[in-house]
This record gives C-alpha cells, sequence and structure tokens, in this order.
C-alpha cells in the first residue's frame, strides 16, 4: 500500500500574478502511478492560475472548498464546494479566485504529467 497526507506534501508554490500552492499527491515519481495524477491547487482570494492547456490529457477538477469560477475554452462556470468540471485534452483553462478565502480544487490529470512539461505549462521555475 502507497499512503501519503496532503498536509505533509509541500507542493509548488507559485509566486505573483498566480499565487497558489500545487500539491502533487498522486504521481508516478512518489506512488509508482502509471495512468492518472492527482493533486489539489489552492488559489489565494483575488489570485488565478495561470490559463494553460495540456497536449493530451484530461482533467477533472472538484472543488472542495471557496468560492470562485473555472474559464474552459472561453466558458465559465461557477466553483464552489461539490462543483465538478471536466477539461478536455488542448482546452485552455484557468481557475480563477474573486472570493474572499483559498479556493481548494482536488484535479485528477491522466495520462499523468511529465515533471518537465507540467513545470512549463504552470509557471514553475526550478
Amino acid at each position: 500500500m502507497k499512503y501519503i497526507r496532503e498536509q505533509d506534501v509541500e507542493g509548488d508554490r507559485i509566486g505573483p500574478p498566480h499565487q497558489r500552492v500545487i500539491r502533487h499527491l498522486v504521481t508516478p515519481e512518489n506512488m509508482g502511478s502509471r495512468y492518472l495524477w492527482l493533486g489539489t491547487s489552492s488559489v489565494d482570494p483575488g489570485f488565478t492560475s495561470n490559463a494553460h492547456a495540456h497536449d493530451n490529457q484530461e482533467e477533472v477538477f472538484y472543488c472542495v472548498s471557496g468560492q470562485g469560477r473555472i474559464k474552459v475554452d472561453g466558458e465559465e462556470a461557477p466553483l464552489e464546494p461539490g462543483a465538478v468540471v471536466f477539461v478536455p485534452p488542448k482546452a485552455v483553462h484557468q481557475l480563477i479566485n474573486d472570493g474572499d478565502e483559498i479556493l481548494k480544487v482536488v484535479s485528477a490529470v491522466a495520462p499523468p504529467f511529465i515533471p518537465e512539461k507540467y513545470r512549463q505549462d504552470h509557471l514553475i521555475q526550478k
């Protein structure tokens, strides 16, 4: 069995203008997954993720807490606890926190991210 707790994962901290934390919970590197990446994104109030697309990956977002919006290929939908959004490959998507608390979503990506492409897509410098 492989076991991890979200609070024990430091994650990637991205600064302004797209201030957020992405925690990698299930990856090929830490859990040995072959077909899935699972993680959380916590977007600070007043910030957004960068608009981006994934060439060959599907992504599902599940809102855990906070309030905001998601844009997918120009369409917008509200994000609130319990909301689920499917993002197909090549669709430009962006999380928007226009609330007054952290917007937290769980996301699942298949196939899993390739680390270098993930860093490029999410504006992470390492």
